[in-house]
């Protein structure tokens, strides 16, 4: 009888510390409860549509067989979007409020990189060029506007990034460019196609990835000696 009430005692206490723990961060109560949902609601489709074939495919791991390697440069790239991503958060939510504008710097750079990830990730572009039948004047007009996107970044920004080694971000932003530009090449060879759009691209990642976390280091280190 003591060791069952030992038992809920800790049992209880494990239960209020995570009650508090997840009070101190009421953002994540609300992303796990519209997840949640949302995961049982495909769940009550799939059950009476009979689609489970379907759900599972939504957490299929990109692995074939007799492929193993299928995907890693690509993998590698998601990797280095997410990173790039989160310094730039995390570090935009550690400096003071005296370095207000390179805190807006990196929460825009953020906002910028996040719409190029969500694209890549989720081939936003190819989704649109099947509902327009007309792919590549529908990439044209995307990187058209991406390319206005990142020059008005720039131009927004020009005075911070200027006080920063910024030509791993203009390589970066070349690279991009030119990626995308072989996109809509028409380039016999998948090989040679593959190796100057997602290579490129692939290198591109590495300066920006690189670029932000060097900038954002240097950045806390100073207001950490300034305090």
């Amino acid at each position: 009888m003591r060791e069952k009430s030992t038992a809920l005692t800790i049992l209880k206490s494990w239960l209020n510390r995570g009650k508090q723990h997840f009070e101190s961060i009421p953002v994540l109560i609300w992303l796990n409860v519209i997840t949640i949902l949302i995961l049982s609601l495909l769940s009550i489709y799939a059950k009476i549509k009979s689609k489970g074939a379907g759900i599972e495919s939504l957490f299929s791991d990109p692995f074939y067989f007799s492929i193993f390697y299928l995907g890693w440069f690509t993998s590698i790239s998601e990797i280095l979007w997410c990173t790039a991503i989160a310094i730039c958060l995390f570090s935009a939510w550690l400096l003071p409020k005296s370095s207000r504008r390179f805190q807006i710097f990196l929460a825009a750079s953020a906002v910028v990189m996040l719409l190029l990830f969500f694209d890549d990730r989720f081939r936003l572009t190819l989704i649109l060029c099947v509902f327009f039948n007309t792919c590549k004047l529908v990439k044209l007009s995307v990187y058209s506007v991406y390319g206005l996107l990142l020059i008005s970044y720039a131009w927004l920004f020009r005075h911070t990034i200027r006080q920063t080694p910024y030509i791993p971000l203009l390589a970066s932003f070349c690279l991009f460019g030119f990626s995308s530009a072989i996109d809509v090449t028409p380039i016999s060879s998948r090989g040679i196609h593959a190796m100057l759009e997602d290579g490129t691209k692939l290198v591109g990642l590495i300066n920006l990835t690189i670029y932000f976390w060097w900038i954002c280091q240097q950045e806390v280190k100073k207001n950490i000696v300034q305090k």
